[in-house]
């Protein structure tokens, strides 16, 4: 489950690189495989039982690791997106509204199953 979960994280890296493109058809196989990879990570996360202590960690963990790389990762891109084409793109504004709006409902079930399992893990233990 853990590899699952970090699949999902790492689907987050390959869905940023559209970024960089002024229109879809230029990196559809990323943005494909990237919201595949995400997708798992957040079935994973979902249809989770018992997790181990590590699911549960890097559960925990997940909200600062999309805060602290790959939000400003994305805007790094979205800059060199603008220096690269003269400008922002349209596509790029809309592209990066629609990453920020997977990156958070990554983040909310990461939470929202974290603190699930947690309160399972203080019911048995009371």
């Amino acid at each position: 489950m853990l590899a699952l979960i970090m699949i999902g994280s790492f689907g987050l890296a390959t869905l940023a690189s559209p970024i960089l493109e002024t229109s879809l058809s230029d990196s559809l196989a990323f943005f494909t495989l990237g919201g595949l990879e995400v997708l798992i990570g957040l079935l994973a996360m979902c249809l989770m039982r018992n997790p181990s202590t590590n699911d549960l960690s890097f559960m925990k963990f997940m909200p600062y690791l999309v805060l602290l790389i790959h939000f400003p990762a994305s805007l790094l891109l979205l800059w060199i997106s603008s220096v690269r084409h003269d400008g922002v793109s349209a596509f790029s504004l809309n592209y990066i509204f629609i990453y920020w709006m997977f990156m958070l409902l990554f983040v909310v079930i990461s939470r929202l199953t974290y603190r699930i399992h947690q309160r399972r893990f203080q019911k048995a233990l009371d």
